[in-house]
């Protein structure tokens, strides 16, 4: 067997496969190679959060491997080589850097010919599922996502329970929650999302992220506790200004600050207008945000 073609289990991280055909050229230079990897491609967007390095592949080679830190709309990826390239709507790139030497090492220069055939992909998710043969049809995927937000809404219904059954104050009951949701899927889901890392700052130990409903939990219907749109993975920090209001954010993931949080204390709680979510924001989030831009950001 030829060690040079990359076999199912020599593939340990989440990696997306870009297939390049007309746009690459031999010599090209670095940064031009990055602009054709990283966009423009009709990802889901979901899907392709959960990646953590992209592939650029010619003629089942690996040209280079990207270390992906965000996706956003193909409009405004900013590729500085193709300043007039057409961008088609709907689609998404990423913004990334060369991996880590150990990562670039291990797959630079492999075949993928066994992994991804010939004129069957634009793009496509690696490793591969367990049986090679054997793709998720859509059917399959709607049923395991409806099989997780299921456990989730069963824990909303745990914990509403309990705290129903407790003769306690609201603060308490909200701890509770704190608690409880912590140590769910819901926040499973979220460290999924945001890549085990704050949303915001980047702090990227789990055992310091908190799972925060962006519309509190005391306002949202049964349905809206348990949807992953309605929260933010946060460091302790931000997870407190958010949930007093003393930040929010607008429809792009840009910070607002209310006037209320003096200047010492943006400075200590780091915090400055330049901060922004660092993953683009779905739909959902959106509508959450509206909520709490009208009923919790403290003006």
């Amino acid at each position: 067997m030829n060690s040079n073609v990359l076999k199912n289990e020599d593939i340990t991280e989440n990696i997306i496969a870009f297939k390049l055909t007309k746009s690459y050229k031999e010599n090209m230079t670095e940064t031009e190679l990055y602009d054709i990897t990283r966009g423009c491609w009709g990802v889901n967007l979901e899907r392709a959060q959960s990646v953590d390095y992209a592939f650029s592949v010619y003629k089942d080679t690996i040209k280079e491997v990207y270390k992906i830190e965000e996706w956003l709309p193909a409009e405004k990826l900013q590729r500085t080589t193709l300043p007039d390239a057409e961008v088609p709507e709907g689609t998404y790139g990423f913004k990334g850097k060369i991996a880590e030497k150990e990562i670039r090492d291990k797959y630079k220069g492999k075949s993928v010919k066994n992994l991804c055939k010939p004129g069957q992909y634009n793009f496509k998710y690696l490793p591969l599922p367990s049986s090679q043969n054997h793709v998720p049809n859509k059917d399959e995927i709607i049923n395991k996502e409806k099989s997780v937000i299921n456990q989730v809404i069963e824990e909303v219904q745990k914990i509403e329970e309990e705290i129903t059954s407790l003769n306690i104050d609201e603060e308490s009951k909200k701890a509770i929650v704190n608690v409880r949701i912590n140590q769910g899927k819901f926040r499973d889901l979220l460290l999924k999302r945001y890549k085990n890392k704050c949303c915001l700052c980047g702090v990227k130990n789990p055992k310091f992220l908190i799972a925060s409903h962006i519309k509190p939990w005391a306002e949202s219907e049964t349905k809206e506790k348990s949807d992953v749109n309605n929260g933010f993975l946060m460091c302790p920090n931000h997870d407190k200004l958010f949930d007093k209001g003393y930040i929010t954010f607008d429809d792009d993931g840009k910070i607002i600050i209310s006037d209320r949080l003096t200047e010492n204390n943006r400075v200590f709680l780091n915090v400055d207008s330049k901060m922004h979510i660092e993953l683009t924001l779905t739909e959902g989030n959106k509508k959450y945000l509206k909520f709490h831009r009208e009923n919790i950001f403290n003006r």
